[in-house]
């Protein structure tokens, strides 16, 4: 990037191997720069902060563990006019580190062995179901890759990915609608290295509860989902290739929104059970708003000075989600191993955010707002988080982990935002009088902070109990590892 990068007023914000040229600068409350190079000059990239001196904080992950960028297509070959998709292979170390803009290390694939996929026509959508399921499925089965065209696809069944280094790759946010037995989108059969599920929305969809006993149903536990890599049922043989991860790059997920039914739901939008996969831009998210029906007011009061209303006059334009609407307990949920992910967020779920159960992972820029319409007996109490680590897990680092309350409904209050065990022999000790908190630090969580962005509630602490309460108006509530505390006052 040439000239001078300005971040502006973006809350949080994650740069990955890019090459700044000139300078970057603004931001208002955290900045991440993963595998960003400076053209070989210092100081165009903005020093590493915690942001503990009321400024924002800055992280830098100078060497990223892996690297692997998304599937794309060129035209060319003798007659200028063949098609061809190319495959980046990873790469680590040093060879992790800025832009790779020549493909030199892709695989390159051309059209014979793609199938591109086309939404059905069909204006039943149960007929339309079953016509993408039948065409997409078969072109799995064959081993092909899979490139879908801009479009909705409504499934009938969740659609397998089986062969290794298998690429699904989505082109104008292609949405897969998932099958109304609660069944996920797709699903990545387990020990299947190297496929790639790249581009894709993936829409939740009204569950029919006469469909929860089906042969054709795919929740071997019973939970429903929109994408499952792996299975529940395989975890502790499904390890993965670290030479060859698995990859989702572009992956969004929504519980409502585009669709005006309010009655859509899902248990838990994007389930990880095997190892060694890697994640690159992801945003899970339950709508706080939908389409309004035809003819339908937006649900505000005419008179937005009414006391009696707890809804604020937001738009004309779409419906506020309110309790009981497009039900999703979970945004994420990952169970395998060494999972490592470049920009996360997960919005709005109604229990915790995200739950992470798999040993060694990691988590470079995370953003997560609790959602809007709970009570504090169905969140609060029952002591829900916008980031759990379980208790069971030794090794994780999460770094730059923003988690924000705007309780709009109820007055919610939550003990702490980010929860991870402590590790014992790694207990450090503060003295009240040394104006720090008697604190402990597992080494799990870098850089992390809440805000109050309206509204009712609050969020008493920042992580495992530790740190201040965020303030409205008054930027982000911090705290290190050593328990100290600020408020940043939001100066950008």
């Amino acid at each position: 990037v040439d000239g001078t990068t300005d971040f502006a007023g973006q809350q949080q914000w994650i740069s990955r191997n890019v090459d700044f040229r000139g300078p970057a600068e603004g931001g208002s409350w955290s900045l991440v720069f993963v595998g960003c190079t400076e053209d070989g000059k210092k100081g165009n990239i903005p020093e590493a902060s915690d942001g503990l001196d009321g400024k924002k904080s800055v992280t830098i992950d100078e060497t990223p563990s892996v690297r692997v960028e998304k599937p794309y297509i060129t035209v060319g070959g003798e007659d200028g006019k063949s098609f061809y998709l190319r495959v980046p292979k990873p790469t680590w170390g040093k060879d992790a580190i800025g832009p790779d803009l020549e493909g030199e290390n892709d695989d390159v694939r051309d059209f014979q062995r793609v199938k591109v996929g086309i939404p059905s026509e069909e204006q039943d959508n149960v007929v339309a179901a079953a016509q993408n399921t039948a065409s997409l499925q078969k072109a799995l089965d064959e081993g092909k890759d899979l490139v879908l065209s801009p479009g909705i696809y409504p499934l009938q069944t969740s659609l397998k990915v089986k062969h290794p280094n298998q690429v699904v790759l989505g082109l104008g946010l292609a949405t897969l609608v998932a099958p109304t037995d609660g069944s996920p989108c797709l699903r990545v059969m387990p020990n299947t290295p190297g496929v790639r599920i790249a581009g894709i929305m993936l829409e939740a969809s009204k569950q029919d509860v006469q469909q929860y006993f089906s042969d054709h149903r795919d929740c071997p536990d019973g939970i429903a989902s929109l994408l499952e890599w792996g299975s529940p049922n395989a975890i502790t043989n499904d390890v993965g290739d670290p030479t060859n991860p698995g990859v989702l790059t572009d992956i969004f997920a929504r519980v409502g929104g585009a669709n005006p039914d309010r009655t859509v739901s899902t248990d838990v939008m994007v389930r990880i059970h095997s190892s060694n996969v890697v994640g690159d831009n992801l945003w899970l998210w339950r709508a706080d708003h939908v389409q309004l029906r035809e003819g339908e007011p937006a649900n505000y009061p005419a008179n937005p000075e009414d006391p009696s209303s707890k809804l604020p006059r937001v738009s004309d334009h779409y419906h506020q989600v309110t309790k009981d609407e497009c039900k999703c307990a979970t945004g994420l949920i990952v169970n395998g191993d060494d999972v490592t992910i470049h920009g996360l967020a997960v919005e709005h779920t109604e229990e915790h955010l995200t739950i992470w159960n798999g040993e060694r992972g990691k988590v470079r820029f995370y953003q997560s707002e609790l959602p809007y319409d709970v009570s504090h007996a169905a969140f609060g109490a029952k002591g829900y988080t916008g980031y759990l680590v379980e208790d069971h897990v030794k090794d994780h680092d999460a770094q730059a982990v923003g988690v924000y309350s705007n309780f709009r409904d109820y007055v919610v209050t939550v003990d702490t935002a980010i929860r991870h065990p402590i590790i014992e022999e790694e207990i450090i000790e503060k003295n009240e009088s040394d104006g720090t908190l008697n604190s402990s630090s597992s080494g799990m969580v870098t850089n992390p902070f809440t805000v109050h962005l309206d509204n009712f509630g609050r969020i008493m602490s920042v992580v495992n109990g530790k740190g201040g309460e965020a303030k409205e108006k008054e930027g982000p509530a911090r705290v290190d590892e050593g328990g100290n505390v600020s408020e940043d006052k939001n100066d950008g």
